[in-house]
């Protein structure tokens, strides 16, 4: 195990060492010759900014983040799934995190901890080093999109974690042990001040093809800044934002697809069988399509692009139980609704894995998969804009855009299912509706634990499936290597509770 010396050296005077990127996307194939530092003697021109800035991009990549952590700390911490097969995974690490009896110590909240503050500190050379960068429209693209990256990176923490230590600059190993944690508003402030630059369309493109396709684009970075004043409750700014992004901004550049599962896969979905699934020869590399706004991308056929599969959703006894898929009477999808077979569990070539039909995939010659994983698409920003909208000002009317928005997701997939004014009757009804709504859409999409924060229910859902949680536990506890570091309970205390 590497000591704290070394940890906050890898933190802080990190070497960008791009290794076969290419895989994920053509922007992702830049490297440099050899090991290059990303001090700032590193910094001399835009080539150099280039190769830091797809760094901070690989990072999304890596186990501790979307490849894998980030569906401990949010799918598996929530309820949707409940037994959670998984009981011996790393000792029982990644089990005591589903049953909330993870302390400071558990090595799964450290290496996500570091890893963010790792991509934190590569957007923040690229900021702070930006001017080597000579032509303005580059410029203002690159300093966005770290922008866009860190903003990403500060949210999850303050969700996780809640007050933390807030770097905006590149900080030597010294300069970051001496960090307190900040506010939690000051936080947000941070993100937002980072979020409105990216949103920019004068900064940032609001699309990217080709070569450049998996870069954040302003648009989705104005989906991120409503996410954020939605968990901040900043309704009208929220509604305002949302609003902007669908109705000028956007211009068709997004849209729900008219099939949900082609938004993931190009396997056969609906009514398919476990031979279907296995025999099925048709697959192509899952690509981004105008449903998502942002995403990490992976790729099974280039060596270390690829990924595994996830045993957190094989269990399809679990998912019974949790979505009642196999009782009519009290599933919580209609029987007609598509979703419900995307949350059925199939066997690939590879008879030892499960995959979510969602996910749908077979191993490459490498015996990875190549699944992607969203983070911001067309379906959220219409949920979230009905959300902003119902918080505003309840509107039941047949014209009421949060009515509107919630049924376009809706009827996507469940054409019967539409909405009348009467069935929502009141603020809290219609309010109810929008969650079970997003509930769903995005099972295991790393939204469940987040949606449970804000709406205020995580504690009373929880229950339902035996987990007895209090208000301590919606946050994460601070790893202890960091605390102890500082050893300072006034300005680096931990979080109540563990």
């Amino acid at each position: 195990m590497k000591d704290m010396k070394t940890i906050l050296t890898n933190l802080c005077i990190i070497t960008v060492t791009l290794f076969s990127l290419s895989g994920c996307s053509d922007f992702l194939d830049e490297k440099p010759q050899g090991n290059i530092g990303t001090t700032g003697n590193f910094y001399k021109n835009k080539e150099d900014i280039e190769y830091a800035l797809t760094a901070a991009y690989a990072n999304l990549q890596t186990s501790a983040m979307y490849q894998n952590n980030m569906v401990l700390m949010t799918d598996v911490r929530s309820d949707d799934l409940s037994s959670f097969s998984n009981t011996g995974g790393n000792a029982g690490r990644e089990y005591s995190i589903k049953i909330f009896t993870a302390q400071s110590d558990n090595q799964i909240f450290r290496r996500v901890w570091q890893k963010t503050y790792e991509t934190i500190y590569r957007c923040n050379n690229v900021i702070y080093h930006i001017d080597v960068v000579k032509d303005s429209k580059l410029k203002a693209q690159y300093e966005a999109e770290a922008r866009f990256l860190r903003a990403l990176c500060y949210f999850n923490i303050v969700r996780f974690w809640g007050d933390a230590p807030l770097i905006l600059t590149p900080l030597t190993a010294t300069e970051v042990a001496e960090c307190e944690r900040n506010k939690v508003t000051d936080i947000y402030a941070a993100i937002e001040t980072d979020l409105l630059f990216a949103s920019d369309a004068n900064n940032l493109s609001k699309v990217f093809t080709g070569k450049n396709s998996g870069r954040a684009t302003s648009l989705a970075a104005k989906a991120l800044l409503g996410k954020v004043y939605l968990q901040e409750k900043k309704w009208q700014a929220a509604k305002q934002t949302l609003g902007e992004l669908i109705n000028t901004d956007n211009t068709g550049t997004h849209t729900l697809l008219p099939d949900i599962a082609n938004v993931f896969s190009t396997a056969p979905i609906q009514g398919s069988s476990a031979s279907d699934f296995k025999n099925y020869t048709g697959w192509s590399p899952q690509t981004m399509n105008k449903e998502i706004l942002f995403e990490v991308i992976f790729n099974k056929d280039i060596a270390g692009e690829g990924r595994n599969a996830l045993t957190y959703y094989s269990n399809q006894a679990d998912l019974n139980e949790v979505f009642k898929l196999t009782n009519t009477a009290k599933c919580i999808y209609n029987s007609t609704d598509r979703r419900a077979d995307l949350m059925r569990s199939m066997k690939g070539t590879n008879t030892d894995n499960n995959l979510l039909v969602k996910y749908a995939d077979i191993q490459s010659s490498l015996e990875q998969y190549g699944y992607n994983t969203p983070i911001l698409r067309w379906a959220d920003v219409l949920l979230m804009y009905a959300e902003a909208c119902n918080e505003v000002s309840f509107d039941n009317s047949a014209t009421s855009p949060a009515l509107l928005a919630l049924n376009d997701v809706r009827t996507r997939s469940y054409a019967a299912g539409a909405y009348t004014g009467n069935q929502l009757f009141d603020q809290d009804t219609f309010r109810d509706a929008i969650f079970l709504e997003r509930r769903l859409e995005f099972p295991m999409e790393m939204q469940r634990w987040f949606d449970l924060i804000r709406s205020g229910n995580a504690i009373n859902e929880l229950s339902k499936i035996g987990i007895i949680i209090d208000k301590d536990d919606l946050l994460f506890p601070i790893p202890n290597s960091e605390v102890t570091l500082r050893d300072n309970p006034d300005k680096f205390p931990q979080n109540p509770g563990y």
